[in-house]
């Protein structure tokens, strides 16, 4: 009896070993280096389907896991979640996107205009939401090619999805003090501005 009970645990092992490269859906070996392979001409891959409460929390899930690939159901407001396949970093999640824009993580900020005509105050700051007018200016538009959707951006990052940076200006008309994680600058206007007057800021995903 203790032999068969060997025999038969030497070959549940061995099945085991034997399977460490699977086919599904075809007897035939899956190619060389994958670990599993998916055939079938009428059949598709569906993954598991879930839904995400923002790019920073791993819920659904117990537990941020770098790889791991799910297919989000929730479409959240202000665009932060959109439909659609995410992959997770270790810390956060990303859209799998092929949209243009996105596919660079970081872009200029859009051209916006800053009264320079009264010299602020000392002791006091103007503040501008940077986040609120790139935004702004995407869901809204003058003139479009023709065919082109009704807003330039399908998703849009959360304010604290994007870092956010000035990388030059003009020190004689701008003094800037800072901005705040969700991209609210504050700054003062020291002289009023020339011709030759410029302010850069980027904004790079997460």
């Amino acid at each position: 009896m203790k032999k068969e009970i060997s025999l038969l645990l030497f070959m549940f092992v061995l099945a085991i070993s034997a399977k460490s490269q699977v086919t599904i859906g075809s007897p035939e070996a899956p190619e060389p280096g994958a670990i599993l392979e998916l055939r079938g001409e009428n059949f598709g891959f569906l993954p598991t389907r879930v839904n995400l409460t923002n790019l920073s929390a791993p819920q659904p899930l117990p537990a941020h896991k770098e790889g791991m690939l799910v297919y989000n159901m929730k479409v959240s407001e202000g665009d932060t979640l959109q439909a659609g396949y995410y992959y997770n970093t270790g810390s956060r999640w990303i859209r799998l996107s092929v949209a243009p824009f996105l596919s660079d993580s970081w872009f200029y900020m859009p051209s916006i205009v800053f009264d320079t005509s009264v010299v602020t105050p000392a002791g006091e700051n103007v503040v501008v939401d940077l986040y609120g007018e790139f935004k702004k200016q995407l869901n809204t538009h003058v003139v479009a090619s023709a065919g082109a959707p009704g807003r330039a951006l399908s998703t849009i990052p959360a304010p604290t999805d994007i870092n956010y940076y000035v990388t030059a200006y003009d020190h004689e008309v701008f003094e800037i003090n800072g901005i705040s994680v969700d991209g609210k600058m504050t700054y003062r206007i020291l002289d009023v501005a020339s011709d030759s007057t410029y302010i850069n800021i980027v904004f790079v995903e997460k």
